[in-house]
């Protein structure tokens, strides 16, 4: 405990240090004996934690995702599709102005309007991060209250491909966009799959290509290497930029591209190739399903094709089987008609 009087006032001073915290506050009082007692209720004051701290600014959105919410996800015993999924949850956020919101003037109001790119289940992604991490700000008593995160709605995707509608967007798409398609649609891979391709992955002469994790524990598995997808990976293989990544990033070292990246450039080529709202590029897997049920007829093989834990799964890509139903009818009808003028 020190007193003091500064220059050219009256009053004496306290100043002291509680658990690394240094107080200094005027007594108000001219007579050291007199400003030492009120220096001592002082002290017990800040000890009972009674003298209010500072306080301090609170803290953006961006801060507290860079600081302390994407360290403790990579550092906790979660799986790692699942630290995959919240760090592409803030990668949504961060290009939202949520970025730069502050943590206790966080409303379920604001996040209602936040546009993301792709489908409902990109922006429930962003959405599901944001209620993760106002939870654990909560917890560490980082905000008081825990504002509701209202997820959207998602429509199954059951759209695909015809192939006017591939014709038309190969013509428009660039590159890695026309690529990651193309796999996608021969292979069966979903998006985020074929963006993290591997060199050591692609079974050159057994045509095939190892998926060795992904969405479900049945992620891991071998899908078909056509003559098209092995062309277009001869192709990338000449490029000079050397990377264990069939699509590296042009910003990270050792990183595979950002699906941010993609999911731009097919929100242009859709609306040049005038392709239907309905349509995603998650619906080139749904073609490659669509198409294989059509000619295999083997639900159980396609349903390891595409990584099903469940054949329930797969079923729901069993409409295009249903166009020659019309024809069956048609022949019942004309053999009742047949048998009736007999």
């Amino acid at each position: 405990m020190d007193l003091y009087r500064q220059d050219r006032s009256k009053f004496w001073t306290a100043d002291f240090v509680i658990e690394g915290r240094r107080y200094r506050k005027s007594t108000r009082k001219t007579t050291k004996a007199a400003a030492m007692e009120v220096a001592m209720e002082f002290f017990r004051q800040a000890q009972q934690k009674q003298v209010p701290a500072r306080k301090q600014r609170p803290a953006l959105l961006c801060e507290f995702a860079e600081k302390k919410f994407l360290p403790f996800i990579q550092a906790s015993s979660l799986d790692s599709d699942t630290k995959r999924y919240y760090d592409t949850g803030w990668r949504l956020l961060s290009e939202t102005p949520a970025r730069n919101w502050r943590m206790d003037q966080i409303r379920g109001s604001q996040a209602e309007v936040l546009s993301f790119p792709g489908s409902g289940a990109n922006a429930n992604c962003g959405l599901r991060t944001l209620r993760r991490m106002l939870s654990l700000a909560h917890d560490w008593e980082i905000i008081d209250r825990k504002p509701r995160i209202r997820l959207r709605k998602e429509v199954e995707r059951t759209a695909v491909f015809d192939a006017g509608m591939e014709n038309r967007f190969l013509e428009k798409a660039p590159q890695p966009l026309r690529d990651v398609f193309l796999i996608s649609h021969d292979a069966g891979l979903r998006p985020d799959e074929v963006i993290r391709m591997r060199w050591e992955n692609v079974l050159w002469e057994k045509n095939l290509i190892f998926v060795p994790d992904g969405k479900t524990d049945n992620a891991k598995r071998y899908v078909p290497l056509s003559d098209r997808i092995r062309d277009l990976l001869h192709a990338r293989k000449k490029t000079p930029f050397k990377s264990p990544w069939v699509f590296p990033s042009k910003r990270k070292k050792n990183a595979h591209m950002s699906y941010f990246l993609i999911a731009k450039q097919f929100s242009v080529v859709r609306r040049e190739a005038a392709i239907p709202k309905g349509v995603v590029l998650y619906s080139a897997r749904h073609s490659f399903a669509t198409d294989m049920l059509d000619r295999t007829g083997n639900i159980v093989l396609v349903g390891k094709l595409l990584g099903h834990r469940s054949v329930t799964t797969t079923q729901r890509y069993l409409h295009p089987e249903m166009k020659g139903l019309a024809e069956l009818v048609n022949e019942r009808n004309a053999m009742r008609a047949q048998q009736e003028n007999q």
